[in-house]
């Protein structure tokens, strides 16, 4: 069973699910595809929307009502898709915004569509010495990331782990992001599958797809990893074994992660 680590379900609160009916669609959506635990990610500090972490866990009450009478199996849980911008630090250190699952262990931080902004480093680089584990959001949908990926590889060497959009492992976002996708599972950049659902059509909380195409691209031990383990490792407030996706990598493209832990 798996757990979605970023997921838009919470009603009305940003460019996600637009109303409760909507979200109760997409809940039985992640159901049949057999995830049973999700962890909802509304934006927060983008500029646009602003969901403290408070906000978020009294949405979540209410929702989990729902769920609940209309006889959803599915567990939700709270956190955050967060800006990665200057004053984050102080909004987590001050418990104003969410870690993956409330757990204080991983955050999840999104970068704007186009660029790497500068000083991104260093804010990762605090972000650790708080002892979060800093979690890249859709990396492969990232112009910069995609034509610097050596960036991204710098991030994960400090400690940070990629999180994918199973839909660009799929093909919705287009070949050119599926190839980036397929490029830095290779590379060992990516440690997370998770939906990134918005809505009930196109932008949908799925993860068996993804899956199966991992699986196509290397092998059933890494496609299970990123999809079922190291999520519900983070849910549980974990540090994953990254050796273990040393290990399950298809060579020759594993050499750089040997010369880090080997």
């Amino acid at each position: 069973m798996y757990a979605d680590l970023h997921c838009h379900l919470l009603p009305g609160i940003d460019d996600g699910s637009k109303d409760l009916e909507q979200s109760l669609a997409m809940a039985k959506i992640a159901v049949d595809d057999g995830i049973r635990t999700v962890v909802v990610t509304p934006h927060h500090l983008n500029g646009v929307y602003s969901n403290p972490a408070s906000e978020v866990i009294r949405a979540v009450a209410e929702l989990r009502e729902s769920l609940l009478a209309e006889g959803i199996p599915l567990k939700i849980l709270p956190g955050t898709e967060l800006h990665l911008v200057p004053e984050l630090p102080e909004e987590l250190s001050a418990g104003r915004a969410l870690t993956v699952a409330n757990q204080k262990k991983a955050v999840l931080v999104e970068l704007p569509v186009h660029t790497v902004p500068y000083g991104s480093e260093h804010l990762l680089e605090q972000l650790l010495a708080q002892g979060l584990q800093p979690i890249i959001a859709h990396p492969e949908r990232n112009s910069q990331l995609r034509s610097d990926p050596e960036i991204l590889e710098e991030w994960v060497g400090m400690g940070c782990l990629g999180q994918i959009t199973a839909q660009s492992c799929t093909g919705q976002f287009g070949p050119q992001v599926q190839e980036t996708a397929r490029d830095m599972i290779h590379r060992g950049l990516i440690h997370i599958a998770a939906s990134d659902a918005h809505r009930d059509r196109r932008r949908i909380p799925k993860l068996s797809g993804a899956q199966a195409q991992i699986e196509r691209w290397t092998n059933p031990t890494l496609a299970r990893l990123i999809c079922i383990e190291i999520p519900h490792q983070l849910v549980e407030g974990e540090k994953p074994n990254l050796n273990r996706l040393l290990e399950a990598l298809p060579p020759p493209r594993n050499q750089w992660w040997r010369r880090l832990f080997g």
